[in-house]
């Protein structure tokens, strides 16, 4: 458990900008289902950090019964903003997020490589999803509608 390095990864570069997961994935030349999706949630117990397939959809219905809120909703663009993030540059491993409680999805864990953005538009890490574990503060659950989440 502890701190990983974002600047420990091999960086690739895009030739532009990227904002969602699909532009992300076709840029990259890889199936959307690799491309990781990290959604910062506000809840009444605080930020968390959803990291999901990014051929999934979240199910916020999923995230309040896991952890037991009435309320689940996308971080406000202040909130980003506090955080030093915008859409399109949310890295799981940028150490103001990093330190935010991760809801990981089982669909993650099952597959051999993920990809996300290194808190840029334009340029990317790839890494095993299993690295996700080593968050101090990590649930593991389904957390997308695929599996009835709704």
């Amino acid at each position: 458990m502890g701190t990983v390095n974002i600047n420990t990864f091999q960086t690739f570069k895009l030739n532009y900008n990227v904002i969602s997961c699909s532009e992300a994935a076709y840029a990259k030349g890889i199936p959307i289902k690799n491309e990781l999706k990290s959604l910062i949630l506000t809840t009444s117990k605080g930020l968390y950090l959803l990291n999901i397939p990014g051929d999934e959809n979240a199910s916020l219905r999923s995230v309040k019964s896991i952890l037991d809120v009435n309320e689940a909703f996308l971080a406000s663009n202040d909130q980003l903003k506090a955080l030093q993030v915008q859409s399109g540059t949310i890295c799981p491993f940028l150490p103001q997020l990093w330190c935010l409680p991760q809801l990981i999805s089982k669909d993650l864990l099952e597959l051999s490589y993920v990809s996300t953005n290194n808190g840029t538009r334009n340029n990317f890490i790839i890494f095993c999803p299993k690295l996700l574990l080593q968050s101090e503060r990590c649930i593991i659950g389904f957390f997308s509608k695929t599996h009835g989440g709704g």
